[in-house]
């Protein structure tokens, strides 16, 4: 069997708060340091692709892709090894991991033109 892949983005959303989110399926697991998140969400992987091997469906077919942006912050960001964090794949999983060198929620400042009253009667 090949493994499947799956690539996480990992960004820290406050003082001590990680987010981690999954790409090729709409994932998210939080906690309070990185190895903490990304091994939840390792878990979180691991039960689910047991679930749907015991129902009979494709492993995490109940998540579609997630949103471009994520995306876009994964390409963008620095590559790490789940080792380096101390974190094992689950098997038939490739998992990639990359940190995030702006939140996904960034978008550049756009001014929207203003309209009083007057100008859109």
């Amino acid at each position: 069997m090949t493994a499947k892949r799956l690539r996480f983005v990992i960004f820290q959303d406050a003082p001590g708060l990680w987010l981690v989110r999954g790409l090729e399926h709409d994932l998210a697991a939080e906690a309070r340091t990185i190895g903490q998140a990304v091994r939840s969400i390792v878990r979180l992987v691991q039960a689910h692709t047991e679930f749907d091997f015991r129902h009979n469906h494709a492993p995490l077919s109940a998540f579609p892709p997630s949103a471009q942006t994520y995306w876009n912050a994964y390409a963008a960001g620095t590559p790490i090894p789940l080792a380096q964090l101390g974190v094992a794949a689950p098997a038939g999983w490739d998992i990639q991991a990359a940190f995030a060198t702006r939140l996904p929620c960034e978008e550049r400042y756009r001014p929207v033109p203003m309209y009083t009253a007057a100008r859109c009667a």
